[in-house]
């Protein structure tokens, strides 16, 4: 990944994006499975913040706005135009003003972040006609599921990890249709290390009957480091 690359991954997965350009980056991230990992990391980031919804600004900033608007009412002359640009500006600006003065200040938000943190693991799985499922995996034991392309019937796809002894370790069943999210038991982090292979098998409602792959395994990958 190039940090070009990175940025593109960030514009499409935000959504700023023409048509023919998330097009483009459609078709590429079919085959440039580095490309497609980012941009389900981007979307795992962004989720978040965009559940959080939009906050309607208080009349009063309307008001100072509709105000400056009035500047526009009649076609400037060429001597006039820059003063009414700057008049509308002015007025916007003092809104901001007067509404950062009166609004009430906002509770501070605390982000705490592990130094040095390990960066997030992901894995891109793979399979016949097409099936795509994002797999991200960070360094305090949360994974979240992402399906591109998956079709799992009147059953639910069960994801499976694979470590070294080859015996599948079931990690549960996820949604088919979008983005799910669960905690990794203690006992199985020690294994979430770069090269793991995950797979994901078909299986009737509510997973597998004998705790070991039963339906048929329609998407393999293995974890890389972000």
């Amino acid at each position: 990944m190039t940090n070009d690359d990175d940025v593109l991954a960030a514009e499409y997965a935000i959504g700023l994006l023409n048509p023919a350009e998330a097009e483009a980056v459609q078709d590429r991230a079919r085959h440039d499975a580095p490309l497609s990992l980012r941009i389900a990391w981007w979307r795992d980031q962004l989720t978040p913040l965009a559940e959080r919804g939009a906050t309607e600004p208080p009349a009063i900033v309307w008001h100072g706005i509709q105000r400056s608007l009035a500047a526009n009412d009649n076609p400037p002359t060429p001597a006039n135009r820059w003063r009414s640009a700057a008049l509308a500006a002015m007025s916007i600006a003092a809104a901001l003003v007067v509404y950062i003065g009166v609004a009430p200040s906002p509770q501070p938000t605390v982000i705490t972040r592990t130094v040095n943190a390990p960066a997030p693991m992901v894995a891109l799985l793979t399979g016949k006609g097409g099936t795509e499922v994002a797999l991200v995996v960070d360094a305090e034991g949360h994974m979240r599921t992402t399906p591109a392309l998956l079709d799992a019937g009147k059953g639910d796809p069960e994801l499976w990890v694979i470590p070294a002894d080859g015996k599948p370790r079931s990690m549960g069943i996820f949604d088919a249709h979008g983005r799910s999210a669960h905690g990794v038991a203690p006992a199985m982090r020690p294994m979430l290390a770069e090269g793991l292979t995950f797979a994901v098998s078909l299986e009737p409602k509510g997973g597998s009957p004998t705790g070991s792959p039963t339906g048929p395994v329609v998407a393999t990958g293995k974890l890389i480091r972000a």
